[in-house]
């Protein structure tokens, strides 16, 4: 598939499609943003978006929190957008759309977006390259295991406080490092010792550590190494409740 696409100012256009659009975020799109205006992974959630959470399968969805009667973008001026490097993967992605089944069609026609009718040639592969999607796939890799499992699709997060554990390890990765230094998870689980190590720094490493988590505790559990001690210390209340049954 080739495309023609340019967005540049000067098009009467320009940045129309920031305004009045639905823009859910991926994990790593809160991640990157929340870095790059300086503040926590709290305060991003809190201020700049909406959480929306499917009525039966309770998983969260977090939405880009639009501002104004014209429902603009918070980070878009006449002269563009204030975080461009860190955009959303739904901004890196437009005018493209591809759906679960792969197929590509585009969001807009060429009398919405005029950048459609400019010359520069793409092919689906150089426009994601170009868009910096690669770094999403290789970040959000265990991520998009999970919502593609259909284990996961099945059953979905059954009660709250599954919705509450999913929306700190994917969404909110400083409560979750809270959580991994308060709670028992380095007690339980044997992590890598150069894992344990970056995950106080590293805010990406610390976000894969909680994809590895949810898919422990959601659809394998071999996802993460439980210490061996841990193991032993169970093993008698397992064989109590098997004599139970």
């Amino acid at each position: 598939m080739v495309f023609k696409f340019a967005c540049r100012q000067g098009l009467p256009c320009f940045t129309r499609c920031c305004q009045d659009v639905n823009i859910f975020l991926s994990p790593y799109d809160v991640l990157r943003m929340k870095k790059r205006l300086g503040i926590s992974s709290e305060e991003f959630l809190e201020q700049y978006t909406d959480l929306l959470v499917h009525r039966d399968a309770g998983i969260p969805v977090v939405r880009l929190k639009m501002v104004g009667e014209d429902r603009n973008c918070p980070f878009v001026t006449p002269d563009g957008c204030t975080i461009y490097s860190d955009r959303p993967w739904a901004c890196r992605m437009a005018p493209v759309d591809v759906d679960d089944q792969g197929r590509v069609t585009f969001m807009f026609d060429s009398t919405h977006c005029l950048g459609l009718n400019e010359e520069t040639e793409w092919t689906l592969e150089s426009w994601m390259a170009d868009q910096g999607l690669d770094a999403y796939r290789e970040v959000e890799a265990t991520f998009g295991e999970i919502m593609s499992s259909p284990v996961f699709k099945e059953h979905g997060l059954e009660n709250p406080r599954l919705t509450e554990m999913f929306l700190m390890a994917a969404y909110d990765v400083d409560r979750f490092r809270r959580f991994v230094r308060e709670s028992g998870f380095l007690k339980v689980f044997d992590l890598p010792a150069e894992v344990a190590a970056a995950i106080e720094t590293d805010d990406v490493k610390l976000l894969q550590l909680g994809f590895q988590w949810l898919k422990f505790g959601l659809i394998d559990r071999g996802a993460l190494k439980i210490r061996e001690e841990e193991v032993e210390a169970r093993r008698p209340e397992a064989k109590k409740g098997e004599a139970g049954r």
